[in-house]
């Protein structure tokens, strides 16, 4: 057990300045100077260090090129010649093996960088997330979309901060570099070559901007996307019984389409950038050249000067290029950034000291507390004032909305009141440290939070973990005993929990287990029995009151025949408390007669038989352990960019402007050796004006012919590069709409998948990013390699087939290398990409249930559990940053081999005046801009494997939801006639349960008009039945209106069928757009109709007295602003505003107050003979307006009839309403 009662902090091993961040700093916002410096001044000397390799080889290669020109000019005995060539060649090769291991440190200390970087964005986002005040979470609307385009920008930053910056250190430390040697070796032909900079730096800003304004657009549509996206994950259900799956899917459609056109404008600017730079980077070398042959001519420079400074100044052009185009891509990472900035900029929190008293008594006094929620402008509490009983049990009671349930949230300070006080044993609950209420008060709420992916074993361990070093140290006898006296002997406890896999019911024994095993001084229970049946009910109420007899307890309730006389009872009503006292004063009260539900006989407890099992925890015998180690052992096999490609090859509606954008790209591949026969050209003129002849001709000749290529290897390249780039996103927009569809149009049992809804939406609204890749830079780059290379290999070798073999020689060690890297690449990021998702889920699931955690104190077990997350992923970061730098590095150590050994070759040809220089020059030339070209594959395959793995998964994901016959076939529609619904001999079982049926040959009928009501234990088939009336699951042997229910239309079945869920859900929105959610727009209902159904359910009133009235925003989940008897009376009117001819209603009277039930109960009766009704139901008072009655147990039907005729019967109806209310 824990001795140390202080509460760490979120982050224990993270200093002070860690927790801080300069949100004007963009891409450097997390950068800490005190403790990054050592890395960032190793990093920067390494990459700094492999760029003056650069330059080394640009001297090199004018000094081979001078001793060329000496042994033609001074005839130079051969083999001198050749030795002095063969040193410099040496030279050259020792500088690439130099750069290789330089280059290898570089990137793998950058990538390190960027994982720093990385992290401490992840923890400042989780801190602000655990920091952040409860009312933080009301008025944000969007957090889930927010979320999730959050946790792209930290790839994208960490991207910026790591490969971007590292190349942008590497280039910029090169610039200088090729500017000291160009002007060492020629200031003027320096001047001239950079006269063009200052317009390449204009291009590279003015294009940077624009991608700026765009990604930001692009971010924010794609946060909106998310959080549909997310709402149809969570909310299945929801989405298909009410028909919102097509509202959903037309926003969905309509986001992503404007989330592309701002992509459209990226890619534009980008491609405009690109095409710009290499026009320009061309131009500046022809300019240079020009001017440079007249300075040859005049005596001013020598010939390994100009080839030097030709070379230098032919890279240093490229090299401007390459950083204006890193400036651009870097210009994304800063909007990412500002996108994070933008989220955690909080107001400042004050600190204050916080009490933590040396023990409880649990005395609560409220002292006129007025309160509002920070969304809303109404008041919810107005004076309230009670002390609760301590040591004694205490009843908080009233109708639906009187305020009840918020008295908890104000008393645990999950919100601030605006006046008045909240005490604990007379201290003002906001002096109390949170970690002493949290200990001390237990709070279960109506609709508990479960932990999907945790053992019902951990969901109840959870409550009680801020007691223990960790969840494992918690002995599992104690959870057991917890399990026990919760009623959940019967399950598995080592069964894994999905959002799908407990029932209502279930859910609400676990969270009773939770505070079991807690077991503070004060126990508050919001309804905590709604979704149970009666004799579990009264079991589980018996033991409570057993267990916590002479401690503080609170039951926030509308059933009050367990309530006795000498218990204290608080009625209240509008917000106000009308009466408070010993519940036997107000025995004869108007209030209490008024809402008092007939008392029935108490029972004593029944003896429960509870099967010996052994709980093993061996993975020899458990088969959910087995199955966690083969999916652990299971590395996901990255497919083959083709194979990608082909498979969702029909998904691609551009085909003509893909192939458009394929030939265009082939023009500029081809386009490349053609410059590279120009610049051999002009060498050999240069060679030829060092001996003397006049080549004033050629030179303009060939200039011009250069400037032309230059011209239209820059058109080509802005338009393959803008074309491939609008072609990806066009596809990537495709296989969004196509999944987002696919998965609507799932039935449930998709829902039981192991994918998290956080996980699906992070693979297709960001990692479907990393998916355009495949086109925009796969395609482009195979294209142009590919012609480049063929026409360079066979140009020459027309030119010199000798040296062109030994050239060619190359070309298969360069494939096997990117081959070998990319298939060690493709798994280093489908491990590093897997924990990004575990840390991402645990990130959502934090989000999803922050009250919970507060509630329990968790916090310290949530961010044990994130850094454990971080801490992988850190260490699959070092091992991706260690297989990224060797790939650069051999790329530069192949390419440096090759020009040495080619070089060397070559001027042994010459030398032996079996090539004169001009073939000399053009074969090197065209192989050495051929083989640093191939080379160019490695150092996009980072990129290209994270698209491999997105498209992987998206390929998963489409395979893995075939079109579902439940929700897509049938095309009937049934005409009335005189039976609504049929099951015959009726057998189900789950998809994920198959040998565990839940009904066993079922058969009953409902007439038309016909109130029929399901009554049995929790877990005997009730809710499967209703499932399958709404097709959520498909079933054989069952009629809607005399027709197959498989072949009824799926539309017209889920208008013609409503329901009342146990658990009403509503998004994120107005009231005005939950009530129409999913409704058909031919069904026009007016303003007055809305009004009659509202009044109807008795909520006109209350909607009324809101500011903003039906246009009042509600939240979404545990952070809804209405009580739960309100969610619960909107989702009658919202049932009957769809004027459906079946109604089914689960549970619907759990969340009333006796007044607002026997209301309901009476606008059940008005219904008769104008609805089909089929409810679910424990309430005696709901079975007695039954036609008739259907009794299941065990997923067979026991008995039906009417009430008085089973109850007469004294049958299973007997026993389990024996207890009932």
């Amino acid at each position: 057990m824990k001795e140390d009662i202080e509460e760490k902090e979120p982050f224990p091993e993270t200093d002070a300045d860690d927790l801080e961040v300069d949100t004007t700093k963009n891409v450097f916002m997390f950068v800490k100077l005190s403790k990054d410096w050592p890395v960032l001044l190793v990093g920067g000397a390494l990459m700094s260090a492999s760029a003056a390799a650069t330059p080394m080889n640009t001297y090199l290669y004018g000094k081979i090129m001078g001793k060329l020109s000496e042994f033609y000019v001074d005839d130079t005995p051969y083999n001198s010649f050749i030795s002095e060539i063969g040193k410099l060649c040496g030279v050259l090769i020792a500088v690439g093996g130099a750069k290789m291991i330089v280059v290898w440190m570089g990137v793998f200390t950058w990538l390190k960088f960027g994982e720093i970087q990385q992290k401490r964005a992840r923890v400042q986002v989780y801190n602000k997330i655990l920091k952040e005040p409860t009312s933080w979470y009301d008025l944000n609307t969007n957090l889930m979309g927010d979320m999730t385009q959050v946790n792209r920008c930290i790839e994208e930053l960490r991207s910026g901060s790591a490969e971007i910056m590292a190349n942008i250190v590497q280039t910029f430390a090169l610039a200088i570099a090729l500017v000291v040697m160009c002007f060492y070796q020629s200031w003027s032909i320096t001047l001239i070559v950079l006269a063009g900079a200052p317009i390449m730096a204009v291009i590279g800003w003015y294009f940077g901007r624009l991608t700026y304004r765009a990604q930001e657009q692009e971010n924010d549509y794609t946060s909106r996307a998310s959080k549909i996206l997310d709402w149809c994950l969570v909310n299945p259900t929801m989405v298909r019984i009410f028909n919102g799956k097509y509202v959903e899917l037309a926003k969905f459609n309509d986001i992503v389409n404007a989330s592309a056109k701002s992509y459209y404008r990226v890619a534009n600017a980008i491609s405009a950038n690109t095409g710009a730079l290499k026009f320009m980077t061309l131009m500046m070398f022809v300019q240079g050249f020009w001017f440079g042959n007249y300075l040859l001519q005049r005596g001013s420079i020598s010939i390994d000067q100009l080839f030097t400074t030709f070379s230098s100044a032919l890279m240093l052009g490229q090299t401007i290029s390459g950083i204006t185009e890193y400036l651009a891509v870097l210009n994304a990472a800063h909007a990412a950034a500002g996108k994070i900035a933008k989220y955690l900029q909080m107001d400042e929190q004050v600190k204050e000291a916080k009490i933590y008293p040396a023990y409880s008594v649990g005395k609560i006094q409220l002292k006129n507390v007025t309160f509002k929620y920070p969304s809303r402008d109404e008041i919810i509490l107005k004076g309230v004032s009670f002390e609760v009983q301590e040591n004694r049990f205490n009843y908080i009671i009233g109708k639906s909305g009187a305020g009840k349930s918020t008295i908890p949230l104000v008393l645990m300070n999950l919100y601030s009141t605006l006046s008045g006080s909240v005490e604990y044993d007379g201290a003002p609950i906001q002096h109390l440290d949170p970690k002493y209420l949290a200990q001390n008060i237990t709070l279960l709420q109506q609709n508990p939070v479960m932990f999907n992916n945790k053992t019902i074993l951990e969901n109840i361990a959870v409550g009680a973990v801020d007691d223990y070093d960790s969840l494992d140290d918690i002995p599992r006898a104690l959870i057991e005993e917890a399990a026990k006296f919760a009623l959940l002997q019967d399950l598995d406890l080592d069964t894994k929990v999905t959002g799908l896999s407990l029932s209502g019911g279930q859910q609400q024994r676990v969270s009773i287990a939770r505070a079991y095993l807690k077991n503070s001084p004060v126990l508050i229970m919001d309804e905590s029995f709604g979704a149970l049946d009666n004799q579990n009910k009264q079991i589980l109420f018996q033991r409570i009151k057993n267990w916590r007899q002479g401690r503080t307890t609170i039951f926030i309730t509308h059933a009050y025949d367990n309530i006795e006389g000498d218990d204290f009872v608080v009625i209240m009503e509008h917000g106000q408390v009308t009466n408070q006292g010993k519940f036997a004063n107000f025995m004869n009260n108007e209030v209490i007669q008024n809402y008092k539900a007939q008392k029935y006989e108490d029972v004593k407890e029944p003896e429960i038989v509870v099967k010996e099992t052994k709980l093993e925890y061996d993975y020899k015998t458990n088969p959910y352990i087995l199955k966690d180690l083969e999916a652990q052992e299971e590395e996901e096999q990255i497919m083959g960019v083709l194979s990608i490609l082909k498979y969702c090859s029909s998904s691609i509606n551009t085909k003509w402007l893909l192939m458009l954008g394929v030939i265009i790209a082939l023009l500029e591949g081809a386009a490349s050796p053609v410059f590279s026969f120009c610049f051999s050209k002009l060498l050999s003129i240069s060679m030829e004006a060092s001996i003397g002849t006049n080549v004033t001709r050629d030179i303009l000749v060939w200039s011009c012919i250069a400037l032309a290529i230059a011209a239209f290897i820059g058109i080509t390249a802005y338009l393959s590069e803008f074309i491939l780039h609008f072609c990806s996103e066009n596809w990537i927009v495709s296989l969004r709409q196509l999944s987002f569809n696919k998965i609507n149009n799932q039935d449930m049992s998709f829902f039981n998948s192991k994918m998290e809804p956080a996980e699906i939406t992070t693979l297709l609204m960001n990692d479907t990013r990393d998916l355009r890749s495949l086109v925009s830079l796969y395609i482009s780059l195979a294209s142009t390699l590919v012609t480049m290379v063929l026409i360079g290999i066979i140009w020459s070798i027309v030119s010199g087939w000798k040296l062109a073999l030994v050239g060619i020689a190359f070309v298969p060690l360069v494939l096997v290398v990117t081959l070998a890297y990319g298939m060690i690449l493709e798994s280093a990021e489908n491990k590093y990409k897997s924990r990004v998702v575990d840390v991402e889920t645990h990130l959502h699931q934090t989000i999803t249930s922050i009250k919970t955690i507060r509630l329990f104190h968790m916090q310290n077990y949530f961010v044990e559990t994130y850094q454990a997350s971080l801490s992988n992923l850190k260490s699959v970061g070092t091992y991706r940053a260690f297989q990224t730098g060797i790939g650069f590095a051999i790329s530069d150590l192949c390419s440096a081999i090759a020009q040495g050994i080619i070089l060397f070759y070559g001027m042994q040809l010459a030398g032996k005046m079996q090539y004169s220089y001009l073939q000399l020059l053009q074969v090197i030339t065209l192989l050495t801009f051929t083989l640093a070209n191939a080379s160019l594959l490695i150092n996009q395959l980072p990129e290209i494997a994270r698209g491999q793995r997105a498209g992987t998964f998206v390929v998963k994901l489409l395979e893995s939801t075939p079109i579902s016959k439940v929700e897509t076939e049938g095309k009937l529609i049934p005409r009335s006639n005189d039976t609504a619904i049929a099951f015959d001999n009726v057998s189900f079982a789950y998809p994920n349960k198959p040998h565990e049926p839940k009904l066993k040959n079922i058969s009953f009928e409902v007439n038309h008009n016909e109130t029929v009501g399901l009554v049995g234990e929790s877990g005997s088939g009730k809710s499967t039945i209703v499932s399958i009336l709404l097709r959520l699951y498909g079933a054989k042997s069952v009629r809607i209106y005399d027709e197959d229910i498989s072949e009824v239309d799926i539309d017209w079945l889920r208008e013609a069928i409503s329901i009342v869920p146990q658990f009403p859900k509503f998004f994120d929105g107005s009231i005005y757009d939950n009530l129409h959610y999913g409704m058909n727009p031919v069904k026009i209902v007016s303003q007055h109709e809305v009004i009659n159904v509202l009044k109807l359910v008795g909520m006109y009133d209350f909607i009324a007295s809101l500011p903003e009235g039906i246009q009042t925003c509600i939240g979404e989940g545990t952070n809804s602003l209405v009580s739960g008897g309100q969610l619960q009376r909107l989702s009658i009117a919202r049932a009957l505003l769809r004027k459906p001819k079946v109604l089914i209603f689960d549970e619907c009277t759990s969340n009333l107050d006796p007044v607002s039930t026997r209301q309901f109960i009476e606008l059940i009766e008005s219904f008769n003979g104008k609805y089909t009704i089929l409810f679910i139901t424990h309430d005696k008072e709901m079975m007695r307006i039954a036609d008739n009655l259907i009794v299941l147990k065990d997923g067979k039907i026991a008995e039906q009839g009417s009430f008085l005729q089973l109850m007469s019967d004294q049958g299973e109806l007997t026993k389990i309403t024996k207890s009932s209310v």
